[in-house]
């Protein structure tokens, strides 16, 4: 016997002071509606801001919550030490967190602290696993388990950053997008170098790249002209803020410095640096993370700024914070995509449903609750574009 699944009907919402300003108009309006929200921000913003979660990097990536699953499942000896972590719970940055405030009370070496430790890097561990891709596997190769995926996810990035600047190169805009993601994969620097933007990533040196945030403030130049009163900043170009860390930065005990390694080893997991981290140095100073989280907060701060939020689930109530202190600026927009139903996007909402400059936009596409998904949003970037093209 055939089993008819039910139709889901194509629907996307467009909340505006908790009212969805797209009820009432059929799938098409709705979808012009949001892109031209996108196109309009893109291409008139003053300072464009993305926040990247794990939710764009799928599917070669699992979503955090997910491998938080697979881990406990995976690893019964955890049982003990989960706490309010146990069962359906899916914050696994928020179980580190807890693992390191014990790691910063309990006595080294001593039992608990040991057992404690051994916890925290088996999860670590486990993290690094799923991140630890060939991210320049090609078309024509012969594709490993794993590798479909990661060309799919490499695809979805490519085509959000050609949309992205398709709209800043139409209206001539000179100011860096930036990027910030709490995402440790390199899916972001894969894809600018392949289609030749320039970016920033807060590190400095060739043979030897260390972190230096001032490196941030700093711009690339045109200078093909040499002879220009007025050298032109290059237009094409990215800072990129990985606020959770990376999984191609290592703390170097010797220097005490965070260095960029192009070798992934996630044998050596214990120097990696994702967020939390159990060095000591590090914990003390809270380097790199707080340079980074002060970017955050100071580029939110600038005039006429936007903010697009895809992929990220609200775990963070860091960044929740951050971005709550945001929307009290007038000429600051907060453009969302997520799910409503979600329990900490609804908390949000609740929290901001009488800020007109906040834009919480989802529903459904293809399916049930994925108009906030990656590729779909992809595409109403890609059909602004085409809008703009057509006028």
């Amino acid at each position: 016997m055939t089993t008819i699944l039910p139709t889901i009907k194509p629907s996307l919402y467009h909340l505006r002071n908790g009212i969805d300003i797209n009820e009432g108009n059929d799938f098409k309006n709705q979808k012009k509606d949001i892109s031209n929200v996108l196109k309009q921000v893109c291409s008139k913003s003053d300072n464009l801001h993305f926040l990247l979660g794990s939710g764009c990097s799928l599917p070669a990536i699992p979503l955090m919550g997910n491998t938080f699953m697979a881990l406990k499942r995976s690893q019964p000896d955890l049982n003990d030490i989960l706490g309010k972590y146990k069962e359906e719970n899916k914050d696994i940055e928020g179980f580190l967190n807890h693992l390191n405030h014990g790691l910063n009370f309990l006595e080294p070496d001593s039992y608990q602290y040991n057992k404690i430790e051994e916890a925290f890097n088996i999860t670590k561990k486990f993290i690094l696993k799923t991140i630890n891709l060939n991210y320049n596997v090609k078309q024509d190769d012969q594709l490993l388990k794993g590798d479909a995926d990661t060309l799919a996810t490499l695809e979805l990035y490519l085509r959000f950053y050609r949309s992205v600047f398709s709209y800043r190169d139409f209206n001539k805009q000179v100011s860096p997008i930036n990027i910030f993601t709490t995402n440790y994969d390199l899916f972001s620097e894969v894809a600018l170098e392949k289609i030749g933007i320039h970016y920033t990533n807060g590190f400095k040196g060739f043979v030897s790249r260390r972190f230096e945030p001032s490196v941030f403030r700093l711009r690339l130049v045109d200078e093909e002209n040499r002879y220009k009163e007025k050298w032109s900043a290059v237009r094409r170009f990215v800072k990129l803020y990985k606020i959770h860390g990376s999984i191609d930065w290592k703390y170097d005990e010797h220097d005490q410095t965070i260095k960029q390694s192009k070798n992934v080893n996630t044998d050596f997991s214990q120097e990696i640096l994702i967020y939390p981290t159990v060095h000591k140095h590090l914990e003390s100073q809270q380097s790199p993370y707080s340079e980074l989280f002060r970017e955050f907060t100071n580029n939110m701060q600038k005039r006429n700024s936007t903010l697009i939020v895809i992929g990220y689930g609200f775990p963070d109530e860091h960044i929740n914070q951050l971005i709550s202190q945001s929307l009290q600026q007038d000429d600051f927009n907060l453009i969302v995509f997520g799910n409503k139903f979600e329990q900490n996007a609804q908390l949000f909402i609740n929290k901001h449903k009488e800020t007109s400059n906040l834009h919480f936009i989802g529903g459904n596409f293809d399916s049930e609750n994925d108009g906030h998904y990656f590729n779909n949003i992809i595409q109403l970037l890609e059909d602004g574009i085409n809008s703009a093209d057509s006028e």
